[in-house]
């Protein structure tokens, strides 16, 4: 009987965790410009989940998403905005403070005689993006360059991992090396890989930091070099749901460590 009550807590849990990953990527385009250099031109490609299928084996960190209906590309002056029905909250509880998370086509070099990397990109992390975002679609705020990771660089995209969750941005590119998929893996710790992005990161056109509370577009602006974008994910809140379950799971732990 424990067990069957056990396995419908589980069952309930992940329903509500579950819920809203949906609805937790970009919707549409808004405008897009290709921009000079840029392939692969569908802008469409960057709606909905990041790619976890790539046409001969599931996406991980030595093989990247790279069909067309997988990336879209952005070349010097190119431009891409994108959309969301459910807003970007601003939540400083997020993991690492972390508000989205952006995938792109980068992939690291592989040692093929042992599976290693050395932390180097065999494509990816050469072009410069300014990423903006705005809560009406009109007035935009760019998110501190100086802050700001590169986007379609670290950190490679993984079929394996949960899109909602921002690798820990203290990592490097040294990090990485030595380490086969499975040490990457470990690394991520969970993750699906992608560049993660704070709101608290805006700032107006005199540099003076911004409060956003919530946001319903990204926009990407290549200044020099070529990158291309995959999916764009919205690390979730917690819901009340959520914390009512843990605290009630909580609950029954010590109750049964009372009793025993």
């Amino acid at each position: 009987m424990k067990k069957i009550r056990l396995l419908a807590f589980a069952g309930l849990l992940a329903s509500f965790v579950s819920t809203p990953a949906h609805a937790q990527f970009a919707d549409s385009v808004v405008s897009y410009t290709p921009g000079s250099g840029a392939l692969r031109t569908n802008p469409n490609a960057a709606l909905g989940a990041p790619t976890t299928f790539i046409g001969y084996q599931n996406a991980d960190p030595f093989n990247p998403p790279y069909l067309p209906g997988d990336i879209v590309g952005l070349g010097t002056n190119g431009s891409l905005t994108l959309q969301f029905n459910t807003p970007i909250q601003h939540n400083a509880a997020n993991p690492y403070g972390l508000d989205f998370i952006i995938f792109g086509h980068a992939g690291f070099n592989e040692n093929f005689s042992d599976g290693t990397t050395d932390g180097t990109l065999f494509t990816g992390g050469t072009s410069n993006m300014r990423v903006s975002v705005s809560a009406d679609g009109i007035t935009f705020y760019t998110l501190n360059p100086a802050l700001t990771p590169a986007v379609d660089g670290l950190f490679p995209p993984d079929a394996g991992g949960n899109p909602f969750l921002p690798v820990n941005p203290a990592l490097t590119a040294a990090d990485f090396a030595g380490k086969d998929l499975a040490g990457i893996q470990a690394l991520y710790g969970g993750s699906a890989g992608g560049a993660g992005f704070d709101l608290a990161w805006a700032i107006d056109g005199s540099n003076q930091s911004v409060v956003l509370s919530s946001v319903r577009f990204v926009r990407l602006d290549d200044l020099s070099g070529v990158g291309y974008i995959d999916a764009i994910s919205v690390v979730p809140e917690p819901s009340v749901g959520v914390l009512a379950l843990l605290s009630g799971a909580g609950m029954l732990a010590r109750a049964r460590r009372n009793k025993a």
